[in-house]
């Protein structure tokens, strides 16, 4: 009895603990989310957790708080710099955000002289110690050491490539490993200014080139100068912030980006660095970024007008980082392939969301992040969930691929629904030649451009095992066509000699001929009788199977999707409608243009021309299943061949059956388009006023019933 307590209470302690553990995550005043391929929106558990929220009392600040810190730096050492840019000052954390310095004011080079900042926004510190300050209403950088004395002063860069009336207001920098410091300027849409170790003037690095487009040309060279004056200009993007990695790569954010383009460049999945709101430039000014993710890199994609601002980016190493949004007061962690690995934070004032935030940065697996509404500072906890994902990005970084592979598997044990995890098992099956693995994970990830990678090598695996079957199959196949296509010849060669009732496998057999010699067979379908109805409406029949075929077997070079839903009213509308709409206009029309055919002859002749659309679309689907993505241009070039070949037999056929000469057939042939469109929008008009009609006596029935 005594043994079953104790059992009963550590089962409850247990309990207890798992509902404390839930409880917690539950308190969390945010949502950690990703997007799905598709743009879904999926809540996954949270990577990070705020751990402290810190105000100028928890720092040991005594004199005042922060006010408008605008930005934060986190050195080898783990030390916290904070730009406090409303007090003027820089101050210095160390690893546990106590405080260890307050720097306000510097003596200059004369030994007498001090001087203080003047709204210091940006914050740099090099390996060797030197804090870099954009001390932006004193227009000019100021370079200090550790203990807070100046080391020297970069005063505004003189350049003839300045515009008149630059200002110069330095409101971010970054410092490279050889010493090249890059700096944002307020109000610069000339790119990033670069100087040299000695602040000497260097260039302008990544200004986006503006295409202008064709109306504003043609305003242009209509309008005067005075209009010219007044009108708005196309300009490069703005700049305002910038982060240095450890390559010496800039990563530069942009929030000046306009409204619809931003969107626009979203929703279709633009991977180029226009409208861009995060690049990565070399020191070219190339923007390198890479964004083979679902979606570009910018933010939450479920939105309308109120588009993600990207203020700030923190690198936390493996190619990982995370951009600060402030429009939402979001974070939004990528990988380095550009992929969303989760996205958390918001507005509010409990600990976790914030008032408006201002800047982000690493510190190791602690992410801070600065809100200059509340002045304070928030310390992020990475959660096991978030510790799972960095280690395996890191681990395949390194080339561990049982490490990564260990690692995501964890991951989706968590999250069964992040599409990344299986993409970076994937990677990591193509990294040791698991082919067939990667094909799998990569189908599950919906990464349709890797997937066909993977399938390409393993199509190699594949070919190399049965390089003696492949030929044989091949001969076998070519065999058999060569046979079917002399049976077809000869059936067709002994129905000229028939002068009674021809069987229903001759008159579908005489599709061939008319395929291959269309004035001769049409002539003959109309005066010899060698084709029937019931052909043609097989033929037609044949053309909807191979459409709902095509669906189904279709690889997914075809359709990049297990989910295949076919609806009878697709295939109806796509094949039997338009059909049906031809033969009624075309011939209604010919008709009253001394056309000889009478609506029979065009219903064969218009079917038995749709042949070469079966005959070619079921191989190529067939062949879908064993092509990779190179090869979709062939499947393009015969798709489109067996539309074109029909098409060319219709208008032969239709020219054939009325007696017309070409022009008279072509005239004829565009009005007949005309009227199908006339036809299918007075029958849409048709069925509306019924359902009008319908819904009218089915309200007055209700009005009557119920007032008896």
């Amino acid at each position: 009895m005594v043994r079953t307590k104790w059992i009963l209470f550590f089962a409850a302690m247990v309990m207890l603990g798992s509902f404390g553990v839930e409880s917690a995550s539950a308190m969390v005043p945010y949502k950690t989310y990703f997007y799905d391929y598709e743009g879904n929106y999926f809540v996954s558990p949270d990577a990070y957790v705020p751990e402290r929220v810190l105000g100028a009392g928890d720092m040991g600040i005594p004199d005042a708080a922060l006010n408008q810190p605008l930005d934060l730096f986190v050195d080898g050492d783990k030390q916290v710099y904070v730009a406090d840019s409303g007090n003027n000052r820089i101050v210095l954390l160390d690893e546990e955000y106590r405080l260890k310095k307050e720097i306000k004011e510097f003596v200059l080079g004369d030994g007498r002289t001090k001087s203080g900042f003047n709204a210091p926004t940006g914050l740099f510190v090099t390996e060797e110690g030197l804090i870099y300050v954009a001390d932006s209403k004193n227009a000019r950088i100021v370079v200090l050491r550790q203990d807070g004395g100046l080391e020297r002063i970069l005063e505004a860069p003189d350049s003839d490539v300045f515009p008149a009336g630059f200002i110069y207001e330095p409101s971010a920098l970054g410092v490279d490993p050889a010493g090249r410091i890059y700096v944002i300027s307020k109000s610069t849409n000339m790119g990033v200014i670069a100087l040299n170790a000695d602040g000497g003037f260097d260039g302008f690095v990544g200004a986006e080139k503006v295409a202008p487009k064709v109306a504003d040309l043609f305003w242009r060279l209509i309008t005067t100068k005075e209009q010219k004056s007044r009108t708005a200009k196309n300009v490069p993007t703005e700049y305002n912030n910038i982060t240095i990695d450890e390559l010496g790569f800039a990563y530069v954010t942009s929030s000046a980006l306009g409204t619809r383009a931003q969107l626009n460049a979203l929703q279709s999945r633009d991977k180029s660095s226009r409208n861009a709101p995060v690049k990565r430039l070399n020191n070219l000014g190339i923007d390198i970024l890479k964004r083979n993710g679902a979606y570009p890199p910018a933010g939450d994609i479920q939105v309308k007008n109120d588009v993600s601002r990207f203020i700030d980016v923190a690198l936390a190493g493996s190619g990982v980082y995370s951009t600060l949004d402030s429009t939402h007061n979001k974070i939004f962690t990528y990988d380095e392939e550009g992929n969303l690995l989760y996205a958390f934070g918001g507005y509010g004032s409990q600990d976790g969301v914030f008032q408006s935030v201002s800047a982000l940065a690493y510190q190791d697996a602690r992410l801070l992040v600065l809100d200059k509404g509340t002045g304070k500072l928030t310390v992020f906890r990475r959660t096991d969930y978030g510790d799972n994902i960095a280690a395996a990005i890191e681990a395949r970084k390194n080339r561990k691929y049982d490490e990564s592979i260990a690692a995501w598997r964890k991951v989706l044990g968590q999250n069964p629904s992040l599409e990344m995890a299986y993409s970076g098992v994937a990677q990591s099956n193509m990294r040791k030649g698991e082919y067939e693995e990667a094909m799998h994970n990569y189908k599950l990830a919906n990464d349709w451009e890797h997937y066909f990678k993977a399938f390409a090598e393993y199509r190699k695996e594949v070919i190399g095992k049965l390089i003696l079957v492949i030929p044989i199959a091949a001969v076998l196949l070519l065999w058999l066509l060569t046979r079917f296509f002399k049976y077809v010849k000869k059936v067709n060669a002994t129905g000229w000699r028939k002068s009674g009732k021809r069987t229903f496998p001759e008159e579908v057999f005489y599709a061939f001929h008319v395929m291959f010699h269309p004035f001769d067979g049409f002539w003959d379908l109309k005066h010899e009788k060698r084709g029937s109805v019931r052909a043609a409406v097989f033929i037609v029949a044949l053309v909807m199977a191979a459409d709902v075929f095509e669906k189904l077997a279709g690889g997914y070079i075809l359709y990049p999707t297990d989910w295949r839903v076919i609806e009878l009213h697709d295939t109806v509308l796509g094949v039997l409608i338009p059909f049906g709409l031809w033969c009624c206009v075309n011939w209604g029309l010919t008709t009253l243009m001394d056309g000889e055919g009478s609506l029979k002859d065009i219903f064969i002749a218009s079917a038995y021309s749709l042949m070469p659309i079966a005959m070619i679309s079921i191989p190529v689907t067939i062949f879908s299943n064993f092509a990779s993505q190179q090869e979709q241009p062939f499947i393009t070039f015969f798709t489109s061949l067996s539309f074109a070949w029909a098409i060319g037999l219709i208008f032969v056929g239709v020219l054939v059956t009325n007696d017309y000469n070409p022009f008279k057939n072509a005239y004829t042939s565009v009005i007949s388009l005309i009227g199908m469109g006339f036809v299918a929008f007075l029958t849409v008009v048709f069925i509306n006023i019924l359902q009008n009609m319908n819904a009218f006596i089915t309200t007055i029935f209700n009005e009557i019933a119920f007032r008896l």
